[in-house]
């Protein structure tokens, strides 16, 4: 059966391919970092080597659109991408391996960072693409949750695990391992296709399946879906939204790292090893909010994620002797993470559900791609706030900047893309827009 039929072959897949993003993400952003911290790298100088991880993922940008042009259609529309990203993933990790010494030039080791975020980026964007393509709209929210939930699980073993590797054995041996798993999960989409009667290899029996069959859609065609999807009030403020939303978490996140480092004197396993157990709040936190944005609305869900956060920096800042306790960083360290997953998946499922036109999948993708540049600017702030304020002032300005943007999420409303999409159709149907709604 394929992935169109069969509800449990297109979930396992999409769950799977999330993990690989997630095993190499972790193993840069925290077993890397925590290791260089832990070599005497201040951790501003660490964070702009992270920052390189993220700048690739502005690519999705270009990716979307040019996904949604081109393609082998014979073997389904995103296929052919997730298999050759998948490769190009595994491959450019060798890259790592080129670096001499790693905490003598970060320069060198940031460029091979950024050179295989490249293909994961593009192997994040196919992905997305299909999740749009083929999952129903009464999975979407269930899907969201999972998909994150297998990030997360990929992300915690690139930490923990990896960590773990690099101080009994060495960095080769941790980079081997991370290519036979990444080899492993990409035999799921060569033998899967999308749609029954489609190549599963390009010798294989088979042809394009679905309305549009062609190999190539016009760019004029994409781009002008693109506009009109981000015509409206709703989508476009929430665009500014994802521009700031993860300015806070990556403030804070790397204040708590400096404040353990520096004041607390942790090494890079205490930091990795921490940071896998909150692998479990934040597992815990995208599958509640995955549940929960179906009870009770997916703006809801945004704010209990990033108030709590919000909260939870204020106390790091003002209550700033708990540092020196014996549990209060493990608490810090354990919980943002999953109150930043509920807001999230919250973020996630709104941005599936207000993209629309025929470029939707094109249209999620550019406000995952722009999360991502946001993380990247959040990451650049760090430096320079960690140079002329202190600690206290660093968790104060997380806080500060998880709630102004906020403020723009009652602009936001299902409804007006609800109504556009149903104009839009009546239109093409040659038929009379139906009447204004209230919004």
């Amino acid at each position: 059966m394929s992935l169109a039929t069969n509800p449990r072959k297109r979930l396992t897949l999409l769950c799977a391919l999330y993990v690989a993003q997630g095993i190499p993400w972790g193993f840069m952003d925290i077993t890397m970092v925590n290791y260089l911290i832990d070599q005497g790298i201040t951790p501003g100088a660490a964070a702009e080597v992270a920052a390189w991880i993220l700048l690739p993922w502005a690519f999705k940008l270009i990716w979307a659109p040019l996904i949604d042009t081109v393609t082998i259609r014979s073997m389904g529309r995103r296929r052919p991408w997730i298999i050759g990203a998948q490769t190009l993933m595994a491959i450019t990790l060798l890259g790592i391996l080129a670096v001499p010494d790693v905490t003598q030039d970060l320069r060198l080791l940031g460029m091979m960072f950024f050179i295989h975020n490249i293909f994961a980026s593009l192997q994040d964007v196919s992905t997305d693409a299909l999740a749009v393509d083929i999952l129903k709209p009464e999975e979407q929210g269930r899907a969201n949750g999972m998909m994150w939930a297998s990030k997360l699980v990929g992300y915690g073993a690139g930490g923990a695990l990896f960590a773990q590797i690099i101080h009994l054995q060495n960095i080769e041996t941790a980079i081997a391992l991370q290519i036979v798993m990444l080899g492993i999960i990409m035999i799921l989409p060569m033998m899967w296709v999308e749609r029954e009667g489609e190549r599963r290899f390009p010798w294989s029996p088979g042809q394009a399946q679905g309305d549009n069959a062609s190999d190539f859609v016009s760019p004029a065609v994409v781009g002008k879906n693109m506009w009109r999807a981000f015509s409206l009030r709703t989508t476009a403020i929430f665009l500014i939204f994802t521009v700031c939303h993860n300015f806070g978490p990556e403030i804070g996140k790397f204040m708590g790292k400096g404040v353990c480092t520096g004041r607390l004197q942790w090494s890079h396993v205490d930091l990795s090893n921490t940071r896998g157990l909150a692998i479990s709040t934040e597992l815990a936190g995208a599958l509640l909010g995955g549940v929960l944005s179906a009870i009770w609305g997916r703006r809801p869900i945004i704010l209990i994620g990033m108030l709590s956060y919000a909260a939870l920096n204020i106390l790091a800042a003002s209550a700033f002797h708990l540092w020196d306790t014996a549990w209060f960083p493990y608490v810090y360290l354990i919980l943002s993470p999953g109150l930043i997953a509920i807001g999230a998946v919250g973020f996630l499922s709104m941005s599936m559900r207000i993209s629309w036109t025929a470029a939707s999948a094109t249209v999620f993708t550019t406000y995952m791609a722009v999360s991502n540049v946001s993380a990247v600017i959040g990451k650049r702030l760090v430096k320079p706030i960690e140079d002329s304020y202190s600690y206290e002032t660093g968790f104060y300005l997380a806080a500060f900047a998880s709630l102004i943007p906020l403020l723009l999420l009652p602009l936001v409303s299902v409804r007006q893309v609800d109504q556009a999409a149903e104009e839009a159709d009546a239109v093409e149907s040659d038929g009379d827009p139906p009447a204004k709604k209230a919004d």
